[in-house]
Order: C-alpha cells, then structure tokens, then sequence
C-alpha cells in the first residue's frame, strides 16, 4: 500500500519534529512530498530529508494552490496560529482533507467563519487535540461511559505548564503576544477545554474566568537586570530563567531546537546573543497570562474546573474525575489512574503504559487517526472541525470573561454573537 501524500505547510518545531519526523518514522504510512516555509534553512532541512521536489519546495503555500491533486493526497497546516484561516479555507475549497494543528484560528470573526464554512464541508477535517488520542484521557473516556463511576458529577483538571516552558513559549516565545498570536487560554489551553467538552459529553452552557499576568513583567526585574542574559545579569546564579542554563546545557531537544537550527554550543550561544530567547524575561514584550482558572458548567448538568498555571516545578496535566459512585484521580505523565468506589472502599489503579514525550503518545495516535480516515474515505475524526470548535468558542469566551472581571458567559449567546458579527 502507497504511503498518504502530504503537502506540509510550515516547518517550525510541530511540522518539522511531529509530523515530518512521523513519516520517517512510519514511510509506509506518510511522505512529506511538498514543504512551504518561509524560512531558507527549516525548509531546506524538511526538503533534503524527504527528498521533496524543487518544484513542490517553496516559501509560500499559496504557490501550492491550486494543485492537480497530483503531487499530494492531504494537507498538514502547522503554521503560526494567526496564519491558519486562508490555507485551511483553500484546503478545504480544493477538496483536500486536513490535519489542523490548534488553536484552528485567534479570534471570534474568524472562528465564526470557519464554524459556518464547517457547516457545509463534505471533507476530512481533523484538529490536532492531541489529548483525546492519547490511551490517558481515552481510558477515562471509556471509564466514564461505562459508569464506573456512576454519573457523571463533576470534572477538575489542572493543567501544570511548567516554569520552563512558560518563560520559552509565552514570555520569550512566538505565543508571548495576543495580538500575533492568540490568547494563552487559546493558543495553550483550547487542547484543556476540549477535553472537557469531551469527558462532559455535552455542551458548555456558562462559564467565567479570572486570570492575569502576574510575574513576567518589567517590575519584577532583579536590580541592574540587563535586557539580555547574555549582557552579564547580577542575578544570574539565582534566576532559574537564565537562558544559559536552559540553552547552553547538554539538551539539544526541546526547547533548545526551537531556538536555531544550528545546534552546535556556537550556534546556540549566537541565537542567544541575537535572537528572541536570550532575552531577560523580565525584559520582553510579552502581554499573555501566565496564570488562569475557568469554571464552567455543561447542558447535562455536569460542572468543570481549570486551572493553568506557569508556576510549577513539571510539565503535566492531572484530573480529578467525580462520580456519584466511585472517585477518579489520574496523572497523564505517570499514566496512573485510580477510581476509589464509594460503597466498598475498594481501590481500583489502572497503570498504562504512557510515552513521556509527543503529548503522551496522542501525536502518533492522532497522525495515525488521520491516516486511517483519508484511506478509509471517513469524513468523520475522533477531533474533527465541528466538535473542535466548541473548545475555541469556550477559550475566547473565558477570555471575555477574564477581561470582565469573572463576568458569567452564555455559550450559545456568545456564539450567536460570532454568527452576527460575521453575517453583518
């Protein structure tokens, strides 16, 4: 069986180290046979590594479109978030079907566009929430269906970003400012509101949220910080964001890669000196929450918690699953999951197996999801474009409330707002 043919638009860190690495990990799945980038040397590396014709390397995807449907079966879009509208419209227009990475697009004009336009897709569509391919949240899925616990009461789920990855991705990083790129609740946590949407198996109905950035700003700059780590900073042996202790150590994976393609000491020191994250962090434009919480409740009565925050030690998520029955408490790192019944006091733990990179094994699951659909001729996805636009419209709707004050949100409202905004 011939490998699905990909037209890959964009080769930063999701495209080149997620869905290029896939197909040559799996080539009898996957071949990447066209690359858009708009930078020289990540699109030379994708084009050289698969072997890509000239003709199908370039540095701006509208120059793929319109294609004959000869040189690639599917399209991958992994560009920046406020990029995705126009190649996922054309996408989508050329009959082609989709993997989306999230959020889909930043904002409600274009997020009531594309829920319209998703209305009338007859094509495979599918968005990259990877939480809800992975066998963590799968198994609590199935848990849940199954009313091992009972019904369904409530859900509480943290999301732990990690003291490193905030300062990488959302202080230093290209999710740093709203306005090029979406709000954090968005661009990180829209993956959190899904799967609540998913676990709840119903509609969101109200929320509200409070959050703000609290401590990378300029005023909690140690004395004498200069603007760059790199400048010589006092304070240096007691910043636990010092870029040099996060770049210029023996890790050249995540978040190092991100910062230069050219991953020698050299090259890495040169990125620091020139580029965004050698900045202090204290020192850098950034504008996105580093903390937040939304509570919502659902049509079928079920009430939600979320709470994400930058200041932890790790990167992971944990959820407390509350039925009338029995108790589920689940860490997606370890991949533990316990259920304490009620009426017995029998402990139950399931233990799975649980990969520590690639979102705990859902981007394999997700690429190979998709995989399976296009050739299989299945418009419907575990994450397709409909049932993933819930999320979105609970993101910026706690962003509206986070900007109000804790204001409550009616959904439907909410979207219906969208709608005529959109119609106007």
């Amino acid at each position: 069986m011939n490998p699905i043919r990909a037209a890959l638009l964009g080769g930063g860190s999701r495209g080149r180290y997620v869905y290029a690495d896939y197909a040559k990990n799996h080539p009898q799945e996957l071949r990447i046979t066209a690359i858009a980038e708009p930078d020289t040397r990540k699109r030379s590396l994708i084009a050289e590594g698969h072997g890509i014709l000239s003709s199908l390397v370039v540095s701006d995807w509208k120059e793929l479109f319109p294609s004959s449907h000869q040189d690639f079966d599917v399209v991958i879009i992994a560009t920046q978030d406020s990029m995705h509208l126009q190649p996922l419209l054309a996408a989508i227009n050329g009959g082609y079907p989709v993997l989306c990475e999230k959020p889909v697009v930043p904002s409600l004009d274009e997020l009531s566009q594309i829920a319209e336009r998703a209305k009338h897709t007859k094509s495979l569509v599918s968005i990259s929430h990877v939480l809800r391919h992975t066998p963590f949240f799968t198994r609590i899925k199935q848990l849940i269906d199954d009313r091992t616990i009972g019904d369904l009461v409530g859900l509480e789920l943290d999301e732990n970003v990690g003291h490193i990855h905030i300062s990488h991705s959302y202080v230093r990083g290209n999710w740093s400012k709203k306005e090029t790129s979406s709000p954090m609740i968005l661009a990180k946590s829209c993956h959190d509101m899904d799967i609540l949407h998913y676990l709840a198996g119903s509609t969101c109905e109200t929320l509200s949220s409070y959050g703000d950035l609290f401590h990378f700003k300029q005023e909690n700059a140690p004395k004498n910080a200069p603007l760059r780590c790199t400048d010589g900073c006092p304070a240096f042996d007691q910043c636990p964001y010092a870029a040099q202790k996060i770049y210029l150590g023996e890790n050249t994976g995540w978040p190092v890669n991100v910062i230069t393609t050219d991953l020698s000491f050299e090259g890495r020191e040169r990125a620091l000196k020139e580029g965004p994250y050698g900045r202090c962090v204290y020192h850098c434009d950034n504008n996105v929450v580093d903390h937040q919480t939304v509570s919502a409740r659902f049509s079928n009565g079920v009430i939600a918690s979320f709470t994400m925050s930058g200041f932890t030690m790790e990167t992971h998520r944990n959820i407390r699953v509350l039925g009338s029955k029995a108790e589920l408490k689940g860490d997606m790192e370890t991949g533990e999951i316990t259920v304490d019944f009620f009426a017995t006091k029998e402990r139950v733990t399931y233990q799975l197996h649980t990969k520590k990179d690639g979102h705990g094994g859902g981007d394999e699951h997700l690429i190979a999801d998709f995989i399976s659909r296009v050739r299989s001729m299945d418009i419907r996805s575990t994450s397709d474009l409909s049932s993933s636009l819930e999320s979105h419209f609970m993101a910026l709707a706690a962003e509206e409330s986070r900007l109000s004050g804790g204001k409550e949100i009616d959904l439907a409202s909410f979207q219906e707002q969208g709608r005529i905004r959109l119609l106007s």
